[in-house]
């Protein structure tokens, strides 16, 4: 649906705050385009921030979400392979390492374009990001502070998952 002509259409900002509101979850905004925020998971406390821009033909929902832990810079290689077999095989999102620092964030964008954003538009990326990074976390905390291969760690959580068999021609071969 195109959001131009909606006179009454809340805008995107409004909506993940609606959303956080829902889920109950405290928030913070920091200028017009960023909302920050914490939430707890199974592996920890996650740093949350959603970026959004709503200009009139231009719309976008952008999710990060930060790992509990940083990487030693001594295990960046390391992690930098996991996250290269790990992106490759997403179909949306990506994770990213802070060559400054060692954070490892998950994101998740959606370009709405001039479509109207929903609630159920936020709430899905939003949960999405989470689980990723959230589920992701016992991997990246192998990867940081052992000295097992990307590739075998991988492999590991690809049994566990019941996924065991890894297809042909991907990347863990």
């Amino acid at each position: 649906m195109n959001a131009s002509g909606i006179e009454n259409y809340p805008g995107l900002q409004n909506i993940v705050v609606e959303v956080l509101n829902e889920l109950e979850i405290d928030y913070r905004i920091e200028d017009a385009e960023y909302i920050h925020f914490q939430v707890t998971g199974d592996s920890g406390a996650l740093e949350c921030e959603i970026h959004t821009e709503d200009e009139k033909d231009w719309r976008s929902l952008a999710t990060s979400v930060s790992s509990p832990t940083y990487v030693p810079r001594a295990r960046f290689p390391q992690v930098s392979e996991w996250i290269i077999r790990r992106n490759f095989s997403l179909k949306l999102g990506a994770y990213h390492l802070d060559l400054d620092d060692g954070n490892i964030q998950f994101r998740l964008g959606v370009l709405l374009g001039d479509s109207l954003a929903t609630p159920e538009i936020v709430r899905t990326n939003l949960l999405a990001a989470i689980h990723v990074m959230d589920s992701s976390v016992p991997e990246i905390m192998t990867m940081a502070f052992s000295d097992r291969s990307a590739l075998d760690i991988i492999e590991e959580a690809e049994r566990q998952d019941g996924e065991g068999e890894v297809a042909p021609g991907t990347p863990l071969q």
